[in-house]
């Protein structure tokens, strides 16, 4: 009498090859789901550093610039920062380096932010350091061009 039907081992192979599919799968998606939230944090933060930079941005006088201040943050807690600036040879051009420390800072980021930035700044300058430099840059064109 002939049988119809699976045998017991097509049915082990199958039930394996369908398990071992789905711990792909679910591997998979909850990998997709852990990046989209690393990446919401990663862009909230982001947005924390922005918000702070601004600041230092909107500071129209240099030492109070350099002095920073505290900022509360949407994702970060609060924010205490302060900047370094130096003046560099172009004028109205400084470097700043700016150091933030979060209160709050999300899991797997550092509670110390650091970065560095060039900014052409002319309420920060000295009259009397833009004037230096303004006619220093001067004569170096008229010796340049040999203007007398």
């Amino acid at each position: 009498m002939k049988r119809r039907g699976f045998s017991l081992i097509e049915v082990v192979v199958a039930v394996a090859l369908f398990a071992s599919a789905a711990v792909v799968l679910s591997s998979a998606f909850v990998n997709a789901l852990l990046a989209r939230d690393f990446g919401k944090r990663n862009a909230l933060f982001a947005e924390d550093v922005r918000a702070v930079r601004m600041q230092l941005l909107l500071e129209p006088n240099l030492e109070d610039a350099e002095d920073g201040g505290r900022f509360k943050t949407f994702g970060a807690g609060e924010a205490e920062w302060e900047a370094v600036i130096e003046p560099t040879e172009v004028v109205d051009f400084f470097h700043v380096t700016l150091e933030i420390a979060f209160s709050e800072p999300p899991e797997g980021i550092e509670a110390l932010y650091r970065e560095e930035l060039y900014l052409l700044r002319p309420t920060w300058s000295e009259s009397e350091d833009r004037s230096d430099l303004l006619a220093e840059k001067r004569d170096a064109l008229y010796d340049e061009r040999g203007f007398e």
